[in-house]
This record gives C-alpha cells, structure tokens and sequence, in this order.
C-alpha cells in the first residue's frame, strides 16, 4: 500500500511540475500526422513534457496512429468553433508551458526552444513565435514563411474567434524559437481543398454576421474568396479590411502585403505601387514582401529601373533574413520569401527591357540556380543583340543532360530566330549546327547539307516541335518525295509542322497546292492522312483565290472523310460515326458529306442544314459560302438548259461507246465553252485519255472528279480501273471494294467483285 502511494505522489507531482504540454487538435488528418508526431521527439526526449492531443471525430487511422505516441487522447464533437476546440483541447494540459501546433506541421529546427527551457530564458518571456515554412510544391522549391505564436504560458491562457482563431497572448515575447514545415496548403485533393474552403467561408459568414465591422474576419473573409478564385468578393473583403484598420490607426502589415498581392493577381499594378510605397513611408523599410510586390508591380508599369532598386532590396533582406520585417513581427506575412529566384529573373528582364543586354549577361552567369526556363528567350536575344551568338553552345552544352532543358532552349532558339533579321540566320544556324544531336542537323539542313529522305523522316518523328517543319521545307526546296517524309509521323505533330511553314516560310503554299493537286488518286490511309492534313492547314490559312481555296476545301473533305471512314469501319453510317469522333474538325467533314446528300434530293433542307453548319463551324465559312453560291447558280438553272445538257451529254456517251472519239472531243470543247465543267463530263474526258492510253491526263482528270463527288459511283469505277492497269493492285482493291461499299446496282457490284477476285490473286 505505501509502494502504492508513494507511486501515486510521484505521478502526481510529475504532473504538477510538467514543463511543458504540446496541444494537437486532429480530424482525419493521417496523411501527415506520423511525421508531425515522430519529429516532436526531438523536443520530448530534451524537455520534460506530455503530448495531448484533441480529436474532433476522426473517421480514417488518425486515433489510431495518435495512440502510437501518446495515452492522452481526448474527445469533443465538432461545434464549427475552432477557438472554442481549441480551448478544449488545452483544458487537458497540466504543462507550465503550451506548445500548439497543428496535425500538418513537422518540426524541423529545435535547438533554441530546448536552450530555452533548459536555460532561465523561460521564466522571461510569456510567449514565444515559431517560424512556419508553408510548403507550396511537392519538390518543396515553392515555399513562404510567416510568424506565429505558438508557445505560450498556460495560466489564464485562451483563445477567441470561431475560425482563424487569435491567442489571447501576453508580453514578452521570445522570436523564432522553432522552424516548423507547414503542409497544409500543398492540396492534392482538390474535392478536400474545396470542401475545406467551402465550411471556412460558412464560419466567416456567419461570424461576419455578428460582426459586420471586424476587420480581421472581413481580411480572412477576403483570402479564403481568392482561394477559390472569386475574385471580385475577394478584392471586396479586403479593401473593407484595410479601411477597417485604417479607421483604427493601427494597420498590419499583413494587411498591406496581401493586398498588395491580390492587387497583383488581379493586374492593378498602380494600386500594388501605391499602398507598398504608403507602407514604406508609414512603417518600415524592411518588408519583404513590399519590396517585391512594389518591384514586379513597377516592372508592369515600365519603371525599370526602380523596379531593379525594390528587388535588390528584396534579395538583401531575405539573405539576410534576420533583420527583415517578418523574422521580427508576428504581424508580417513571409508570401514572397521563397521567390528569390524569381526575383533575379525578373531583374534579368528588367535589364533587358531597357537595353542593358551585357548586363543580362552578366547577371545570368552569377545566377545560383539551375531553373532557367522563364529567362531563356531573354538571354538569347541578349547574346544576339551584344554579337555573343557563339556563347549559346557553352548554355546549351552545360544542360544537354536534361531533355527538359534542352528542349526550353531550343524553342527559346527559335523564338530568338524568328526576331533576328534574315542576314543574320545564317550565322546563328552554323553556331547551332554544332551541336551533336537532332536540333544540330535540323540546323544543318537549315544550311543546305544533304541528308537521306530516311533521316528526314526520323528527325520529324522524334522532333515533335513545330520548327521541326523546317525539315518538310527543306524537302520541298529539295524536290523529295513528301509521302515518304512523312511515313508514320502522327496527324498532330504533322499538323504542327505544316503550320509552322505556312506562318514561317510563305513561299512554300504554292508548292504545297500543287502537290496536292499532283497526288495520284488514292485511298491508302497513310496518304489519306498527309493530304488531309495539308489541305486542313491551308484551307485555315485561307491564302488562296476563290476558285483555289475551292478546290482545297473539295480535296479537304474527300481526303479527310474517306480516311475516317476507314479508321472508324465502312459499314457504320455516318450518323453513327459522329458519335464516336472526339475531334470538331472531323465531325464537320462527316456533317458535311451527310448534308451533301440532300442536295438533289431536298434542296430546301440542305440550305438550312449547310447555313447551321456555318453557326457551329466559323473557321470554314468561306468554304460553305461557296458551295451555298454554286448551289444557288444549278438550282436557278432552267429546266429547258438542264434538258439541252442531258441531251448534249447523251450525244457525247454515244459517240464515245461507237468508237467516234475525234467527234465525242469536239462535242466536250464545245460543251464546256457552253455551259460549266461537271463531273459527267470530267469522266468523259477522262475515259478518252484513257482509250488513247495517256494514264497522266486520265489521273489528273480522275482526280478532279473525285474531289467534286467522291461518292460518283462513274468515278470511282473509272479510277479502280485505271490502276488497274497501271498494274497498281493495291489501290485497284481499294477502289472496287468502296464501289461494293456504296453501289446499289448488283451488276456492278458483281463486276467489282470479280475484278478484286482476280486482283487478289495476281498479288498472292
């Protein structure tokens, strides 16, 4: 029995005597709160304390990993009252002293809070700040620090506010006595972040209700708007802040910095400028956060130079952190402490913009830092325009190790071409040459050297950078064979290189139209997609007479939908295509061949269909416009012309088929100086050459048919029969299979089938 109250009497006056109790409130909070609990051992095993810890209805392994380090766990219903909680959770301690902290924070610098308690330095202060590192990134390279009060006394100690909660703190104060990482703003979760902010803005609201005056709630009222980017309330909150405090001769300098911030967020630059200036004037010279608001704010404004003089002052305070602002006050925010190398990278700017280019130099070889990406273009131009182009390889050799760097150099290479002067290229382009990988030969066919259609093709598929269309320049210049260039290289990047010339290099849209023009008939997928994706580009560009852009729209839509029509298989209609496709683009080339169809048949509703295509398709107005035009012209036609072409055409077929091929040419010159080409005529044309045996004029014509009707069942059998006897098999299939696709007539499609049977067996 005495072992047993002797026990006791100890117990007791270990509680009695406790010097300190860390005070931890918790709600599911298991994602952090090992590594908080685990590094308060470093504070536990130097000074005699006990680990309390309040949970608020944790439903995931927060309790559970709570009883790994402490039997003090408590218990309270959330009341949406954070002082209130809090107040609680402290109820529990029994320490001389209280440490809060929250479930997200890792202690990470503990030396002076365990001189503290060990020295008499604990008997002199009442309270204590803790610096707090915000991390903002996963790498934790984006970071701000604040000052809070942490450490306090615990007799008559308490909190106040329902949300955003204030120590009742008492003087003095001891400075910075522990460093603690704070995760809490880096959000993964977005549904979490939202719903946090979401109950922070209840509580405010409702507190704001009761005190409609109080500046504090209205400044946390304004942080948590822009938090989930209403911008407007935000602004709103804030500025009634600052006129609250105003009212109040007493301004934190928290208050300035965040408005300053938002000032900048929301590009009111001269406003940032004006209250950082006030601050300065009215308060001290030491701020971060000022400094840099005032310098990037300047920046925007054209104020170069005193932007330069705001962000050297910015850098000597934060490497001599010490002495600044908000190493001293727990009223100071530490936003902009971690931006230091934005900073020099705006000083960078700053030089430039006012033509100081060897002092952009200069400052970037001094520069500490390996992110670099923001100032490239920058340097670059600096370089050129200071006649240093031949130091842009030591850059680029020095980070050739990353693929991520080099790539930002590169497009800030190109970037810096664009704005060089014509004479001058050449000389950039045998500096870059010498660089021993693919952007060393894209500049190197930038100087005419000769490379094999094979490496061409390589270099596009592994470029994937839309200057990489210059290797499709250099092949036009050189007369190679662009399908083979361009021989599994994916639509996108194709389609970025062609955009590229045609912005870049205009001089190549009459070589890319004629070789469009010049493309044999075809269905092979792979051509399909090439000549689809030029046209696509050039029909955007819109860099061609009527009569030209015409006929790229025609080969566009005849391209482009028998290529779908393959990917997406032959027997789906086209109504059920549209449903499968992701890309507009696409589903205009189908909508269009579905309205086609209607022309002959309900004309009345193929003008209000093509007219709705327009509504949804701007970018090929020009283009429908014109087959609106045309359509207009064939239905005014009269009937008695209409009759007359039946009958001339009638004659024609006549004395083709008996063989009076002199007398079917003059009827076709004859009929074209008459009335306009068709397609019944084309075709007409076309089986002439093809009896007198000139395949090239028979292909041309062919083709000319084919993009005005690639459903004409005349024309697709005539082209089916051409290659055939072109000894083209492959194609030959290809064209009597679309035939046994869209035909109606058995005979036919008998015929075709009979042709495939045979074709087939040639190529086995």
């Amino acid at each position: 029995m005495l072992y047993s109250l002797f026990f006791i009497f100890n117990k007791f006056k270990r509680v009695i005597n406790m010097l300190l109790s860390i005070v931890l409130m918790m709600k599911n909070e298991e994602k952090f709160l090992d590594n908080t609990l685990k590094a308060l051992n470093k504070i536990r095993e130097k000074v005699e304390s006990e680990l309390i810890i309040l949970d608020t209805g944790s439903i995931d392994k927060s309790v559970e990993i709570a009883k790994l380090y402490t039997d003090k766990v408590y218990f309270e219903t959330w009341n949406n009252d954070f002082a209130d909680m809090r107040n609680k959770s402290i109820s529990y301690a029994n320490g001389e002293w209280l440490l809060i902290i929250d479930a997200d924070e890792e202690l990470i610098e503990y030396e002076k809070m365990i001189n503290f308690f060990k020295t008499d330095l604990h008997q002199k202060y009442n309270s204590a700040s803790v610096e707090l590192k915000n991390i903002n990134s996963e790498d934790g390279k984006s970071y701000s620090k604040s000052a809070n009060l942490r450490l306090f006394k615990r007799k008559g100690f308490r909190y106040e506010g329902a949300i955003h909660e204030q120590p009742m703190y008492k003087e003095p104060i001891y400075n910075n006595i522990a460093v603690f990482n704070h995760y809490g703003y880096l959000y993964v979760d977005e549904e979490f972040k939202h719903k946090k902010l979401k109950r922070n803005e209840n509580i405010l609201l409702q507190e704001l209700k009761k005190n409609p005056d109080d500046p504090y709630i209205n400044f946390q009222l304004g942080k948590n708007f822009m938090a989930i980017n209403k911008k407007e309330e935000a602004l709103y909150y804030m500025e009634k802040s600052m006129n609250l405090y105003e009212e109040c001769k007493n301004i934190p300098s928290y208050i300035y910095s965040n408005l300053a911030k938002f000032y900048v967020e929301l590009k009111q630059f001269d406003k940032c400028e004006k209250i950082c200036i006030e601050y300065l004037q009215k308060k001290d010279d030491k701020n971060i956060d000022i400094y840099y608001f005032l310098a990037l704010s300047q920046s925007f404004l054209y104020k170069y130079e005193e932007s330069l003089n705001c962000y050297e002052r910015y850098i000597y305070l934060v490497d001599n952190y010490d002495i600044s602002t908000q190493a001293n006050s727990i009223y100071a925010d530490g936003i902009t402490v971690g931006l230091k190398e934005y900073a020099q990278m705006n000083i960078l700017k700053n030089y430039y913009y006012l033509g100081r280019y060897e002092q952009v130099i200069e400052k970037y070889k001094n520069m500490d830092f390996e992110e670099m990406k923001d100032v490239y273009d920058i340097l670059f131009e600096s370089l050129y325009k200071a006649n240093k182009v031949s130091e842009i390889l030591e850059i680029y050799n020095k980070k050739i190790s990353s693929m991520v760097d080099t790539k930002y150099i590169e497009i800030s290479l190109e970037s810096m071409i664009l704005k060089t002067k014509e004479s001058d290229k050449s000389e950039i382009y045998k500096v870059l040459s010498n660089i021993d990988n693919d952007y060393g030969l894209l500049n190197k066919t930038r100087l005419g050297e000769k490379f094999t259609v094979k490496t061409l093709n390589r270099l596009l598929l592994d470029g994937k950078q839309s200057y990489y269309g210059e290797i499709i320049y250099y092949a036009i210049k050189n007369s190679l064979n662009i399908l083979e260039l361009l021989q599994n290289v994916s639509y996108s990047y194709m389609k970025g290189y062609f955009n590229y010339i045609i912005e870049n290099k205009r001089d190549c849209l009459p070589k890319l139209y004629e070789f469009l023009l010049k493309v044999p008939n075809t269905l092979n997928l792979h051509k399909l997609n090439i000549c689809s994706c030029i046209s696509e580009v050039l029909l955007i560009d819109k860099g061609f007479a009527n009569d030209k852009y015409e006929k790229i729209f025609y080969m566009y839509i005849t391209y482009r939908y028998n290529f779908i029509k393959q990917v997406y298989n032959p027997n789906l209609s086209d109504e059920e295509i549209i449903c499968l496709l992701k890309d507009k683009d696409d589903e205009f080339v189908v909508k269009i061949n579905l309205v086609q169809k209607l022309k002959d048949k309900e004309p009345l509703k193929y003008i209000k269909k093509i007219k709705k295509l327009i509504l949804d398709n701007e970018k090929y107005k020009k283009a429908i416009e014109i087959l609106i035009d045309k359509f207009i012209k064939d239905i005014n036609e009269s009937e008695q012309i209409k009759k007359l072409k039946i009958q001339y055409k009638l004659l024609i077929e006549n004395s083709i088929n008996a063989g009076n091929i002199k007398d079917a040419l003059i009827m076709i010159n004859e009929y074209e100086n008459m009335y306009s080409e068709d397609i019944e005529i084309i075709n007409m044309k076309s089986i002439v050459c093809l009896l007198n045996n000139n395949y090239k004029e028979a292909e041309k014509l062919l083709k000319k048919s084919f993009i005005l009707n690639f459903t004409n069942i005349n024309t697709i059998f005539n082209i089916a029969y051409l290659k055939e006897v072109k000894h083209e098999n492959k194609e030959a299939i290809m064209f009597y299979n679309k035939i046994m696709d869209i035909s109606e007539d058995e005979s036919l499609i008998l015929e075709a089938k009979e042709k495939i049977k045979l074709l087939q067996e040639s190529l086995s």
